[in-house]
Order: C-alpha cells, then structure tokens, then sequence
C-alpha cells in the first residue's frame, strides 16, 4: 500500500508494538525491516507520546536505521514534506528528537535531507538549535551554526525564531537553567545580545545564573578527601578559557562571514570542537567518583567564566526597575540573588568590576550587608567588612520598617537550620552571629527600636523562643543520656578494681602482678574510674545550671565539651583495661592473638568515635571561638607595666 501526500499521522490511530519491541530490544535492522514490509505504518505512532519510527530511529545513536528509514520514505512521498509534518504530540520533530538525545550523525543527515526543519518550531515554540543548546549539545549547536548560519543568525545577531521559547525564556537563559555553561560560553561569543533577553518574569541569563549556588564551588560541599582531589585535578584556568574562547569566537565569526557567502572552511570550527572535547573529564577512564568531582570542577571553571562575561554587561545595579508591586525588587537584582544564595564569586566579581554597586539598595531599602546578615551568609558578609568606605555608611543603614543589621539577625524567615549539629549548638551559632554582627554596627544602635518599637535584642529573644526550647529540651536529655553511661562505666571500673584478673594468692597478692599488662590494667582502671566520675560531675552540674538564652552562648556548651572529653576517654581507658585483662588471662606470645584482641577490644571505642565525631568537632570549634572571647575580653582589662627602674607618681 502506498503513501499519498496527503496522508498525516491521525492521534486516533491505534499504537503499533512490533517496531517499539524490537527498538527497545535494541534490534534496529528488525524495526527497519516492518516498515519494509508495511511502509503504510510509517506516520503511524509507536509510543503513547506519538512517536513514530523515525522518532525512535534517533535513540540508535547511529545514522544507519534513521538512513534505512528515510529511504522507505523517499519511494513513497517527499521527504521534504514527511519531516516537517511527523511531529509528536509535544510538536518535536525527528530533528528536535535527535538534537535532545545528542545523535550528532542523526542531526547532519537530517539537516543535509531537509534544512527546512531547522526553522521548525515544536509546541513550546523551541526551534531544533533552541532544544539543543538547553539540553547542553554544544557541538551539534556548532554544527548547526556551521552547516546552516543562514538560518540561524542575521547580522551577528540570532533569528527572532530561535532567541525565545513560548514562555520567553531566551536560548541563552535556557542553557543555563540546564548547567550547560560551555554551551551558554558558545552562544553568548556569538550573540553578545543574548544577555539582556527577558522572558515574562522579566528575568534575564544572569538573574538565573545567581539563583544557582551549586554551580560554584562556594555553594559545593565537599569532605576533606573530595576537596583534596577537587584542587589536584587539572582543569584549563579562567583566563586560559577566555582566551581560547575569544580567540576561536574570533574565528567562527569570520567562518559564518564565509558560509554566508557560500566560501570558506570549517577548520576553525572543528578547532573550537576539539578544544570543547579537552575541556571535557574523560570517560571511563577514570573511578566514577573522580570523573564526578572532575565534570564539578570543571562546570565550576566554566559557570564562573560565564559570570564574568555577564556581570560586565548587567546594569541592573545602576538603574531602578519600576513595577506594579514594588519600586525596585530583590529578585531582579542578580547581586542581591547571589547574596542571598551565598555565591561569592558573583558578588565579588560585580564588586570588583562595579565598585558602586556594594551600595545599591532594594525594594525595602536594604543593602547586601543587611541581606547577607538576613540569610546567615557569613563569608558574603566578612567581604563586605572589607570594603571599608562602604562599610562605613552601609552599617548605619536602617531599612523601611526601621531595622538595623542588628534586627535582621533576629529575622528567622530565612533561617535554614545552621551548619551545626544538634539545637545547642544552633543556638550557640545564633548568639555568635549576634554577636558578630554588633561588633560591626555603632554602639548605640544595639538600643535603637524598630517601628514596632522593638530593640535588637527583644525582637532575638522572641524569635528564638522555640529554639530555645528545643535546646533546652535536646541537651536536658542529651545530659541525662550520657550521665547513666558514665554512671555505668564508674561501676564497672570500681567493680573491676577489687576483682583483678587472675585472682590472688593467700597474702591478697595478684598472681600476675610481675606481667607487664598488669600495669596497663592497674593504670587504665584507675583512669577509667577518674574520668568517668568527674564526667557524671559535670554532667550533673549541667542538669543543675539555668537554661537561660545567654547560658548558651559560653557556659553550657564548655561544659558539655568537658563532660564528652572525659566521657571519651573513660570509655577508651576502659576497653584498654579489658583488653589487657584478656591478655594476661591468655598469655599467649603469638603476635596475631593479641593483635585480634586489642582490635576487637577497641571496636566499641571506634564505632563512638565515628558516630561522635561531627558533634565532638563541633564542640572543640565552638571552644575555640569561646578562647577568642575570652581573651578580647581579658585584653580590656590589661594594666600597662612600668619600665624597670620607673615608679608611678602622682600628679600633684
């Protein structure tokens, strides 16, 4: 049965199952073959999203069964009217289909049948180049660009057709919402215009960059060991990209001056596909979790280089964006974005390159300083500190409703738990960003009231209540808890001390009192039983002291920190005296006996220190923080001595 023209694939139609099971089986000469034998099913869908054939030809990675198909095709009807009019129930063609999934050979067959599919748009008004550069194929954006400029750009510019989808969210921006920022580098090199596109929100490519914090790597967490690799692995530095770029931007201009006029070579881009490939973490070749902090970094190097390009092309920190709902607004400042996410590199980028900008205030008269106090981002904060002629009339801001910076740390809307484990320890983190904060600010404004007519302080005092709670609650029973394990280790240890291994002859003398374990025994009883006392000491008086506000600031967790400490070493001074208890009952001489002994004696102490040793950490930084208080407190306090020789006198 024959193809007319004016067949088109019907929704209705039933969905075929042979050529989808021989696709999924992978067995592509299979499908090939049905349509051979029955080339009337080719408009017919073979998915529930109306794929046909063709659709599914793009999946094989090759261009043999797509090829195979469209010559089936061409007997029957003209494939330049068959491709534009096989669309799915999204409005993709087997173009759009092909540049999503990436078949490079696929798209170059297509594109060399029916160039007419370029200009093609499915039911979100995506062009094919559009669907390709926000699925990040940079390559096939290169080639389309190579093989077809005419349909892609106009005088430098890119056609009206492929700058903005239904939602009118530019090519560029879509790049970027996808992390694709080597192929966001590419379109932007070659339509610099593409930066200031606004989409119905009004949001521009940078605005959607600075809502992105995992894109650098100060919003990327890493352990130590991730961190270590993370420096080692060779990435091609930001100026190398910007001059590789530039250089072959330069180049791939002067190629589409030469398609355009139908002369010309595509070394050049071929030049500028290589250096995309070596920018790439090699596959394979490497451990999965070092090719994965390898494609971080490397999207890191390419996010921050894309920041740059756009930083210094944004105004926004210039002018003020009137709308209906406020006079200027937070979110359409990509400074304030990058604040309040905590991305460094885009705050001190725009700092560096627009040195006025650290003053720009938003829709509530608030500056970065005041967003970046409201949002907990200390690193933001310390590097507006820097900026001392700022600084000096940023800190005596007062916002719209008469807020200082003060009051902004009292501001739990836009609190997200902290970096510290356990409510103790939040809290303690709450009262040391205030304090922090009210070194910066003059000392009066630590009394001055809000329009409510609230200080500083009472506004932090009732916003925190519940956390106050919490930590009370959490290190009541956190007190309790390990005051029964200390209890329990005392009474071992005691019990312990009037049974000695081995026993004791008719003097009371220990048998084995001349074996060199035994004064590990002795010792590490003794230790045991001294430490896990004075453990339960300080753990009692813990239970006994006030839970107020301020108490968690110093006071309760040092004492916390000394209770663990001793509560620790209890417990590893009592497995080593069960240790060397089992090794003077054995008295074995063979080396791998004890060493099996000592390790199983000393599991128990590592399992503790493993599910321990965030909060322990914790403990010893928020000390160490305590120490550097302590003595800036101290130093006030400090009488300047007299050279030797030299006596006081009194002024008469």
């Amino acid at each position: 049965m024959s193809i007319t023209e004016g067949e088109n694939m019907n929704p209705d139609q039933e969905i075929l199952e042979e050529p989808y099971k021989a696709a999924m089986k992978g067995d592509w000469k299979g499908m090939v073959d049905y349509y051979k034998f029955d080339a009337q099913y080719l408009f017919s869908p073979v998915t529930l999203s109306s794929d046909t054939g063709p659709h599914l030809a793009v999946h094989s990675n090759t261009e043999k069964p797509l090829k195979d198909l469209l010559e089936i095709i061409e007997e029957f009807v003209d494939i330049n009217f068959y491709l534009p009019t096989c669309q799915n129930k999204f409005g993709n063609t087997v173009l759009h289909e092909a540049t999503i999934y990436g078949n490079h050979e696929a798209v170059r067959l297509l594109v060399k049948r029916c160039p007419d599919l370029l200009s093609i748009q499915n039911n979100s008004d995506e062009t094919p180049l559009f669907t390709a550069a926000a699925f990040g194929e940079a390559e096939i954006v290169e080639f389309l660009f190579r093989s077809q400029p005419g349909q892609c750009m106009h005088d430098k510019c890119l056609l009206e057709i492929h700058r903005q989808g239904k939602d009118g969210l530019s090519i560029l921006s879509a790049a970027i919402k996808g992390q694709h920022f080597e192929t966001a580098l590419l379109l932007l090199e070659l339509d610099g215009s593409l930066h200031s596109v606004e989409d119905q929100k009004g949001r521009i490519a940078l605005q959607y960059l600075a809502d992105m914090p995992s894109a650098f790597k100060s919003g990327y967490s890493m352990g130590i060991f991730e961190t270590l690799f993370y420096c080692c692995l060779p990435v091609i530095r930001h100026h190398e990209v910007k001059l590789q770029l530039q250089t072959v931007g330069q180049a791939g201009q002067g190629v589409l001056r030469d398609l355009e006029s139908g002369s010309g070579s595509s070394l050049d881009w071929n030049q500028r596909g290589r250096l995309l490939n070596y920018l790439k973490a090699p596959k394979g070749c490497w451990p999965a979790w070092l090719e994965r902090i390898w494609n971080q970094k490397i999207k890191h190097v390419f996010a921050l280089r894309l920041a740059k390009l756009l930083i210094k092309k944004d105004k926004s920190w210039k002018s003020v964006i009137k709308t209906e709902e406020r006079q200027t607004r937070e979110e359409r400042i990509p400074l304030f974005l990058a604040t309040r996410n905590g991305i460094e590199e885009i705050v001190w980028e725009t700092i560096k390159l627009h040195r006025h900008a650290v003053e720009k205030l938003n829709d509530k008269g608030q500056s970065i300083l005041d967003v970046s106090v409201m949002h907990r981002q200390k690193k933001i904060f310390s590097l507006v500190k820097e900026q001392k002629i700022p600084l000096a009339r940023l800190h005596r801001v007062l916002d719209m409703e008469g807020n200082t910076l003060l009051h902004h740390v009292a501001n739990m809307k836009h609190y997200r738990g902290g970096t510290k484990p356990g409510p103790a320890l939040q809290l303690q983190e709450e009262l040391q960003w205030f304090e922090q904060v009210q070194e910066v600010i003059p000392s009066h404004y630590a009394t001055l009231t809000n329009y409510e007519g609230k200080t500083a302080g009472d506004l932090f005092k009732e916003s925190h209540k519940e956390q106050l709670e919490n930590a009370q609650k959490w290190i009541k029973e956190t007190t309790q808890s390990c005051s029964t394990v200390a209890a329990l280790v005392a009474t071992v240890v005691f019990a312990a001390a009037y049974t000695v291994p081995g026993g004791s002859d008719d003097n009371g003398k220990p048998n084995f009192i001349d074996s060199p374990y035994f004064l590990v025994f002795t010792v590490s009883d003794v230790l045991s039983l001294a430490s896990s006392l004075t453990s339960l000491v300080v753990f009692l008086s813990l239970l006994t002291s006030p839970f107020d506000q301020k108490e968690f600031h110093i006071s309760l967790p040092r004492k916390l920190l000394v209770g663990f400490t001793f509560l620790f070493f209890a417990v590893i001074t009592t497995m080593l005296s069960f240790g060397a208890t089992i090794l003077i009952l054995i008295q074995s001489e063979r080396k791998l006996t004890t060493l099996l002994l000592s390790i199983a004696a000393f599991l128990p102490v590592l399992v503790f220190a493993i599910m321990q040793f965030r909060l322990y950490v914790s403990f010893m930084g928020s000390t160490i923080n305590i120490r550097k208080i302590t003595e800036k407190t101290l130093s006030v306090f400090h009488v300047p001595c007299l050279p030797r020789g030299k006596k006081l006198r009194r002024a008469d």
